[in-house]
């Protein structure tokens, strides 16, 4: 039910023009004049396929594109506490500890992403899925699968398959995973360039690379916002990236720990160390971290029962993030949802389709 009042808000969200969303509508639009062959020439030049396939196909059975944000965003919430129970029941946490770890992942949640970005976090949603059935639960098979599916969503989930694999091969190499994410912090003071240069050599398909050029290669909106000196962004910033000092600090004190889940962290933690010096690029990627590091957090409180008071100061953490979001945002949340047709679930299906002409300046 969480899933669906979330699916309900990205339904009803107005996007900016800047949006991604705003986009989507765009291409909504345009695709219901095109065939199937035209489809195919648009997809000629993108690493990934999926979502874009999604909309024509929504553009041509004549369902508004708001219902696919709508399945979109309540599946990727749903993936989220899907995880959380899973571990949750595994490990048999309940009543006041079963509550905090919820309020972790509510409030570790990135409503901009949500309902904005939509498809990176669709991508992202597999990649949980298919790390927490293929190599938490062995379905190795299964995992793959949705590895492959992350990919053809949005082509930034492709840094995750060979990782999937090497956790499949080597799933008790802890020592491993240790010296990667020790590694990774380099990347904290590598500059952009040098790490461009660096990608070039990997000699990835031109698909590929040329994405690679695009995000590393120019200013992001990220940097821009904080170009233009509104103190708003600088907030926003901070506490997007305040929790990751707290994980940092809370890994490297219990380093000696060894599990599947910590490998996992560890290497997906290394991931988003890598594309520090891009905003844009490393904030994407820490919202699979924090899901990986509540999952961590509940495991390791099952068995050492001593970390209720640093995952208090993290809901706290969260929750300024979460708030402090909201707040930034206000002009889109309160054009969107203060509203008559807001009022009930009903009302805000009767309300007219959102258009070009409704997007915010």
């Amino acid at each position: 039910m969480l899933s669906i009042v979330f699916g309900i808000l990205s339904y009803a969200y107005i996007p900016t023009e800047a949006n991604d969303k705003a986009y989507y509508y765009s291409l909504f639009e345009q695709f219901k004049n095109h065939n199937i062959g035209d489809l195919f020439l648009f997809l000629n030049d993108k690493p990934d396929f999926l979502f874009y396939a999604l909309i024509y196909f929504f553009s041509k059975i004549g369902i508004s594109v708001q219902f696919l944000f709508l399945l979109v965003s309540a599946f990727t919430v749903w993936v989220w506490f899907y995880s959380f129970n899973k571990i949750a029941h595994k490990y048999n946490l309940l009543n006041k500890k079963y509550f905090l770890f919820f309020l972790l992942i509510l409030f570790s949640l990135s409503l901009s992403h949500l309902f904005s970005g939509v498809r990176n976090y669709f991508s992202f949603a597999f990649i949980v899925l298919a790390f927490i059935k293929g190599i938490y639960y062995e379905s190795k098979k299964v995992g793959l699968f949705f590895i492959i599916v992350a990919i053809a969503i949005h082509f930034s989930s492709f840094i995750f398959f060979p990782i999937y694999l090497l956790l499949i091969l080597y799933p008790r190499k802890y020592k491993l995973y240790k010296v990667i994410f020790l590694v990774s912090f380099v990347f904290l003071v590598i500059p952009r360039d040098s790490l461009l240069d660096l990608m070039k050599t990997a000699n990835l398909p031109e698909m590929y690379s040329n994405k690679v050029e695009g995000y590393l290669g120019e200013e992001d909106f990220i940097e821009t916002s904080l170009d233009l000196g509104n103190f708003n962004n600088y907030l926003r910033i901070i506490f997007f990236t305040l929790w990751t000092y707290f994980a940092w600090f809370y890994l490297l004190w219990t380093f000696k720990r060894e599990s599947m889940l910590r490998n996992l962290t560890l290497i997906a933690f290394a991931v988003s160390n890598i594309f520090y010096s891009a905003p844009a690029t490393y904030f994407r990627y820490l919202l699979l971290v924090q899901i990986f590091f509540i999952l961590l957090l509940m495991y390791e409180y099952s068995i050492y029962q001593r970390l209720l008071n640093f995952s208090r100061i993290l809901l706290f953490v969260f929750m300024i993030n979460f708030l402090g979001n909201i707040y930034s945002q206000r002009q889109q949340y309160a054009t969107s949802y203060l509203n008559f047709y807001s009022l009930t679930s009903i009302t805000i299906f009767m309300k007219d389709r959102i258009t070009k002409e409704d997007f915010l300046k």
